[in-house]
């Protein structure tokens, strides 16, 4: 299987660390320093299929494909605004899409998760599918904790997947989370109580994630390296789920690759969740920094807990 579409989508809403001052017990210095985030997109009142479609035209034309070209969509997302349709349904439903559509979940993993997914199905179907990953995170955040208001926000990413050579291996993992450190009990969590249907806040404790990425990023890395028997020297992009800054340079150190290659919007993004990655890969791509037989290495980690990791030979740069 490869790429050979990318596509992504921020909302043009904007909070900065300067604005959370005015909202919760923080400073942009405290944010910075421990994040690397000094910026991050939200929506207003757009809806995860109204991003996802704007990702997935982009990825379309870069492919050079019509929505009744594929033969499946498979979307990530833990902020799906329903239950039932689907995310991946409703952009279906949107576009006029060929073939079938269903969601994952497996949190900033998600997209990852979808693209292994992908390669499953490709080898049954061989027609074109869409991966997305799509989140409005800002609308499950306790404004008052700001060990996690400051992290998350939105966005959507989307790349179009074919028959080919481009990637090499991918592999998912999962933990059990057993202290409870990263989860969003649901929706109407007040039902019960004759209250207004709403979303629960995300919950997460910081240090026991911070420990888990930084035990786990290096060790799917290796396993990676190691499955394709691939070189370090070899890999010219890491591209990594961005959650955290430190994270990045503590993985970087372990891994032994040096950090310029560890390509990074956190600043500007902050933690999309499953649409970090891609959003991540389009940028790259729309600036032309991945190039075409570049060889990479693309990871996730998050809630569940869940981790994954693929070493791919880049098919759709941007000459």
């Amino acid at each position: 299987m490869k790429i050979t579409g990318t596509g992504s989508y921020l909302p043009p809403g904007r909070l900065t660390n300067f604005d959370l001052e005015k909202i919760v017990d923080t400073s942009d210095e405290w944010i910075t320093t421990r994040t690397g985030i000094k910026s991050r997109h939200v929506v207003d009142k757009e809806l995860n299929v109204d991003m996802c479609i704007k990702a997935a035209d982009k990825a379309m034309a870069m492919a050079g494909l019509k929505y009744t070209d594929l033969g499946a969509i498979v979307a990530a997302s833990v902020t799906n605004e329903w239950q039932v349709p689907s995310l991946a349904c409703q952009i279906q439903r949107a576009t006029g899409a060929s073939g079938y559509a269903f969601d994952v979940s497996a949190a900033c993993s998600g997209f990852m998760f979808a693209l292994k997914t992908a390669q499953g199905l490709m080898m049954q179907d061989h027609k074109p599918i869409l991966v997305l990953g799509s989140e409005t995170l800002s609308r499950l955040m306790n404004w008052e904790d700001r060990g996690t208001c400051i992290l998350f926000a939105d966005g959507a990413g989307a790349v179009v997947c074919e028959e080919g050579d481009g990637i090499e291996y991918i592999n998912l993992y999962s933990y059990p989370d057993t202290d409870h450190s990263l989860e969003i009990p649901g929706l109407n969590q007040g039902i019960k109580n004759g209250e207004e249907p709403s979303w629960s806040f995300v919950t997460m404790n910081g240090r026991d994630i911070y420990k888990f990425a930084t035990r786990t990023v290096p060790q799917i890395i290796e396993d990676a390296l190691q499955a394709t028997g691939t070189a370090k020297e070899d890999i010219d992009w890491m591209v990594i789920h961005q959650a955290n800054i430190r994270i990045l340079k503590s993985a970087a150190q372990s891994c032994g690759i040096p950090f310029e290659k560890w390509y990074s919007n956190i600043d500007e993004v902050g933690n999309t969740s499953s649409a970090s990655v891609p959003i991540l890969m389009d940028e790259m791509n729309t600036k032309g920094l991945l190039k075409n037989g570049n060889k990479i290495i693309v990871a996730g980690f998050g809630g569940g807990l869940t981790a994954a990791s693929a070493v791919m030979n880049w098919t759709c740069g941007i000459e």
